[in-house]
C-alpha cells in the first residue's frame, strides 16, 4: 500500500485540476466546490484517489487557485492545485497569475 501510494503521489506532482463553475461578478461561487468535486476531477484525470484522501478544511466558495492536500497513506501526502474558474480561458489566466506569485 505504501509503495502504490508513493507512486500515485509521484504521478500527481505538479497536477492541477480545473473546475469550471458559475460565479457572481464578485467572484463568489453559486454553490461551492467540495471534496467530492475535487476527488471526481482527480479520478477523471485518471488517478486512483479516494474521496476520503482529499483534505479540505472548508468548501471552496470563491474563484481562484487553491492548494489542496491529499493524504494518500499515513506516511504519504501530496499537494495539488485546484483552479476554480468561470471558463477555461479564465482558468488559464488564473493559473498564469498563480505561478507568477
Amino acid at each position: 500500500l505504501f509503495e502504490s501510494a508513493s507512486k500515485v503521489a509521484e504521478s500527481l506532482k505538479g497536477f492541477s485540476a480545473v473546475l469550471i463553475r458559475q460565479a457572481a461578478e464578485t467572484g463568489q461561487l453559486y454553490g461551492s466546490v467540495t471534496i467530492r468535486d475535487i476527488a471526481a476531477a482527480i479520478k477523471n484525470a485518471g488517478f486512483a484517489v479516494e474521496r476520503r484522501q482529499v483534505y479540505l478544511d472548508k468548501p471552496i466558495k470563491d474563484l481562484g487557485v487553491y492548494e489542496v492536500k491529499l493524504n494518500l497513506h499515513p506516511e504519504v501526502t501530496q499537494s495539488i492545485l485546484v483552479n476554480v474558474a468561470r471558463t477555461d480561458d479564465d482558468a488559464a489566466k488564473q493559473a498564469k497569475a498563480y505561478s507568477a506569485e
